[in-house]
């Protein structure tokens, strides 16, 4: 079924939409949540929290991307399932891949006053738009889908130097996009 068709059962209030949702994106929103998630269950959980989510949210929500925006809301409940298990740990698959980002992100005071100077997402999208196609898919499989650099390696046939190197470039080449945005380190 058609993501046009799905939306239009949730604006029925048609329990098929949950069906049709599950039968369509089970498989990519447990393997989201897997990346971020050990237990099998706390995915479980989650994928059934991103539906009801959605059941929620549409209507009055009405998304262009039902893949996408389910993804987003999966991967938001992951990653606080994941904050609430690990608080003192810090032990995510995520970890390290936010520590990379570490050194080129600003403080957290800075950040959310750029966020509200400026749709943060859309500067992110605009940063990696002017990225190469090749760069931009590693740093996205690195820091949204948390991918290890082994994993990106694999996928693309290439050497995990390859793939450290150009994330290493990315995140120096956001470090100074936010800078020129003003906002200091």
């Amino acid at each position: 079924m058609e993501d046009k068709q799905i939306i239009d059962l949730f604006f029925c209030r048609s329990e098929q939409a949950i069906t049709q949702l599950k039968e369509k994106y089970h498989g990519l929103c447990l393997s989201i949540a897997r990346r971020i998630l050990p237990d099998e269950r706390d995915v479980e959980e989650c994928f059934n929290d991103a539906c009801l989510k959605v059941w929620n949210a549409i209507p009055p929500e009405r998304p262009d991307s039902l893949a996408a925006y389910l993804s987003r809301i999966t991967r938001n409940l992951a990653l606080d399932r994941s904050s609430y298990h690990h608080a003192e740990k810090r032990s995510t698959a995520l970890t390290d891949a936010f520590e990379e980002l570490e050194l080129c992100l600003a403080s957290s005071f800075n950040v959310e006053h750029l966020m509200q100077e400026k749709d943060f997402r859309q500067f992110i999208n605009s940063f990696l738009a002017n990225q190469s196609k090749e760069n931009r898919i590693y740093f996205v499989q690195r820091y949204w889908y948390g991918s290890s650099i082994a994993e990106i390696a694999s996928a693309f046939h290439i050497s995990e130097e390859k793939v450290k190197s150009s994330l290493f470039r990315t995140r120096n080449k956001l470090k100074t996009a936010l800078e020129k945005e003003g906002v200091s380190l």
